[in-house]
């Protein structure tokens, strides 16, 4: 991970919770601040999550404590405040080998801080970079197949993840995934009115209202729309954009390598309506396993007929 600046963060050698030293920024978002850090007790390396939503929190004199500058915003910085706190619950219920591991939750400083395991890698988006768009065949084996079986983990603890996407996917230095950042999910079997997360490109329509139903589908949207990418290096046009003239194009025009059996469980997996969506993760394993198989026996028959 590459260091990021940040006027707002923390001083560089904060220590938190007596025990964790602040040793730079590593990436930004609109609700939060994520660093490398080290327990100073061990020397162990780990990942911070500081609440600080930029919009409306600025630091105190003492340049740690998060205050809402704006009355006006009170409620909601509250709010997003008990969301940041149940991304905490929710990865406190979490254990599974490609998921980042949850190491503990406090509140100081005004604010609230997950602290997870670190794992040296690249983001997916990233990742892919390193090899040519028709020659990608071999991710599925070793990234798309242990990502299902992630997340219908997390489905059977009645947590949807609501937010994958290849920025939410590290890929660690062996080439194993990891599932990243919980701040949209949800207990979808108890939850009622659902906060409204978006990312373009990535989220279903029924994540566009807090009062449509939400289920495994739409996660499965999400997984489509991240394998899509990874197949074509082009993001799926917005759902907003599919409703009145659909012009979404097949995985197959962009590469010619996924079969057309693949190719259509993405593209099935990527329906604007819930109904005419695919129903289930595993239809989806399934047809990845047998492409992989394929793909595995053509290319020991090209090796050998080569000879």
């Amino acid at each position: 991970m590459q260091a990021t600046q940040c006027e707002l963060s923390l001083p560089i050698n904060s220590v938190l919770n007596n025990t964790y030293k602040i040793k730079e920024v590593v990436a930004t978002s609109k609700l939060s601040i994520v660093y490398l850090a080290e327990n100073i007790n061990n020397e162990e390396q780990l990942i911070v999550k500081e609440f600080f939503p930029k919009e409306m929190a600025i630091r105190d004199l003492d340049n740690r404590t998060i205050i809402n500058r704006l009355p006006s915003t009170k409620q909601k910085f509250k709010d997003l405040k008990g969301i940041f706190l149940n991304e905490a619950f929710i990865m406190q219920q979490i254990n599974h080998r490609n998921i980042v591991k949850y190491t503990d939750h406090f509140e100081e400083n005004g604010s609230i801080y997950i602290i997870m395991d670190y794992y040296e890698g690249k983001l997916l988006d990233q990742y892919l970079k390193d090899f040519p768009v028709q020659d990608r065949d071999h991710l599925y084996k070793s990234i798309f197949l242990p990502l299902i079986d992630a997340l219908c983990y997390v489905h059977k603890q009645g947590i949807l993840h609501r937010d994958i996407k290849p920025s939410n996917i590290l890929i660690d230095s062996e080439g194993n995934p990891f599932l990243l950042d919980f701040g949209s999910a949800i207990f979808y079997k108890t939850a009622k009115d659902n906060q409204i997360f978006t990312s373009s490109g990535y989220s279903p329509l029924e994540q566009y209202s807090n009062k449509s139903a939400q289920g495994v589908y739409t996660d499965l949207y999400s997984f489509a729309a991240t394998f899509y990418f990874s197949m074509t290096d082009s993001i799926p046009p917005d759902v907003s954009q599919r409703l009145i003239e659909d012009k979404i194009e097949q995985v197959k025009e962009h590469n010619n390598s996924v079969s057309l059996l693949l190719s259509y469980i993405i593209m099935w997996g990527l329906a604007v309506q819930v109904k005419k969506r695919c129903p289930s993760l595993q239809i989806m394993k399934w047809v990845i396993t047998v492409e992989e198989f394929v793909n595995r026996i053509r290319n020991y028959l090209k090796v050998n007929n080569s000879k």
